[in-house]
């Protein structure tokens, strides 16, 4: 698509937004150049989720999804899965520019899920590119569970008022709150909010992590602009729909 003038300059914004907004609760080893793909005209999600019986819930209890479930996954929900080799390539195309100090400080983001699980992962953006979602199918719900109490130490350590990050010199300053998620279904859920600034530029990440069974959900959203409102919105899109697949 061709970017109007309008449309250019709040594209550079948000990437500068989202590179200070990373800072906050990761330190990733970010690449140096920014993705090139094009911002999708799309907004928010909007496929609904086919509803499972209570026969098909036990006759796949304890079946982890396989890659190509978790890939119709995405694409019923206008994430694009299959971009990115890794976790961490997908982080540094949104979050260019930023250096790691704690890599367990990603586990909010799911980051290194696909290395670190026996099961199917798949990974991707939203076709605005304004949301990162990792999915992680287990081999049971034991797995699952410890994946959302990594992310749940992570922030609880990496992101309340330390500076344990910077971005090119700059300290970065920090605060986190919990809020709820307010989801209908799912076994587990944290949502978190992280506010702060850079250099007196101000940002806002949204993010949650949830478990449905023997899978786990990580969805972050960068941009303040839609962020409070999309990502418990397609956080339960995912969680509905994982629950009818599985």
């Amino acid at each position: 698509m061709i970017l109007t003038a309008t449309a250019a300059a709040r594209l550079r914004a948000g990437a500068l937004v989202a590179a200070l907004g990373l800072a906050a609760l990761t330190g990733c080893s970010a690449a140096s150049e920014n993705s090139t793909d094009d911002m999708s005209s799309s907004s928010a999600p909007t496929t609904a989720a086919p509803t499972p019986s209570a026969s098909d819930a036990t006759a796949n209890a304890d079946v982890p999804l396989s890659a190509s479930d978790l890939e119709a996954l995405f694409t019923g929900i206008e994430f694009r899965p299959g971009e990115y080799d890794s976790t961490a390539a997908m982080l540094e195309s949104i979050y260019p520019g930023l250096t790691v100090s704690d890599a367990a400080c990603l586990a909010p983001f799911g980051a290194g899920w696909e290395s670190g699980s026996s099961g199917a992962v798949e990974f991707g953006t939203s076709n605005d590119r304004s949301m990162t979602a990792v999915v992680a199918s287990t081999p049971s719900a034991d797995d699952a569970a410890s994946l959302l109490s990594e992310a749940e130490d992570a922030i609880a350590r990496c992101a309340d008022g330390q500076e344990l990050f910077a971005m090119q010199g700059t300290p970065v300053t920090t605060t986190v709150e919990p809020f709820d998620l307010a989801l209908s279904s799912g076994d587990e859920s944290r949502g978190w909010r992280v506010t702060g600034d850079v250099g007196g530029a101000p940002f806002s990440l949204v993010g949650a992590t949830v478990r449905v069974g023997q899978n786990t959900l990580a969805l972050v959203g960068w941009d303040p602009q839609t962020n409070t409102e999309y990502v418990p919105m397609a956080t339960q899109m995912f969680v509905d729909r994982i629950e009818a697949a599985g």
